[in-house]
């Protein structure tokens, strides 16, 4: 698949003509990233926006005494960066690659220059990022109303693309994460998702092998991830 055909698959860029695409692309720079190779620094200067080409890119913070909490798992369509290319400030996470990892880059000018001369590429940012933040009101939705078991179902769900606000493209990113993820991801500690997911295994409704998390019975997560904090 050519440079332009992956820009069309974006949700930023569909719609855009073949020509408008093909000059994009040439502004475009792919390169491929090794597993716990850093992408991005949060707090650095903003240069663009990035996707995924193929593998996984883990979006962290990091606290003052060096903990990480892990924002989000991506997986291949995915862009990041967005919000520090849009309101002009410094990068908001950390980017790590999870494995082998081939990523896009578009330089802010590049972007900028676009929009400038097509107003739809704006009118789908709005809607990218609106909807990240219906994302962030479900998310505190979660941590108030739901215990941990029904939590990690809701985030396991977004593996058979359901509930895809809890982990964008999660169809790939969530075959391959560790307990501790979890827990960063749902506000928990890594015991405690330990036992939840034996408890969702004993169910039928997961498998679970290592790393690798695979849905058997989704209506069965379905049925764990309505149940609230008592």
């Amino acid at each position: 698949m050519s440079v332009r055909d992956r820009l069309a698959l974006l949700s930023y860029f569909a719609g855009l003509s073949g020509e408008t695409l093909a000059a994009l692309a040439r502004a475009v720079r792919e390169r491929e990233v090794q597993p716990g190779e850093q992408i991005l620094i949060a707090g650095e200067p903003c240069e663009g926006l990035y996707f995924v080409v193929d593998g996984q890119v883990r979006l962290v913070k990091t606290s003052g005494d060096g903990r990480e909490h892990v924002m989000g798992v991506l997986g291949p369509g995915a862009t990041f960066n967005d919000v520090a290319v849009f309101d002009g400030g410094p990068n908001t996470d950390s980017a790590v690659a999870a494995e082998r990892t081939t990523i896009g880059f578009v330089p802010k000018g590049a972007l900028m220059r676009l929009i400038d001369n097509h107003p739809e590429v704006a009118k789908a940012a709005l809607r990218v990022l609106s909807s990240r933040q219906r994302m962030l009101g479900l998310v505190v939705e979660d941590l108030a109303l739901r215990d941990v078991t029904a939590r990690i179902a809701r985030l396991l769900l977004g593996c058979v693309g359901r509930h895809e606000h809890i982990l964008e493209h999660a169809h790939r990113a969530c075959a391959r994460i560790t307990h501790q993820e979890i827990a960063t991801m749902v506000g928990s500690v890594r015991e405690v998702v330990q036992r939840a997911l034996k408890q969702l295994e004993r169910d039928g409704a997961i498998a679970v092998e290592r790393s690798r998390i695979e849905v058997i019975d989704p209506a069965k997560l379905e049925r764990w991830a309505q149940i609230s904090v008592d």
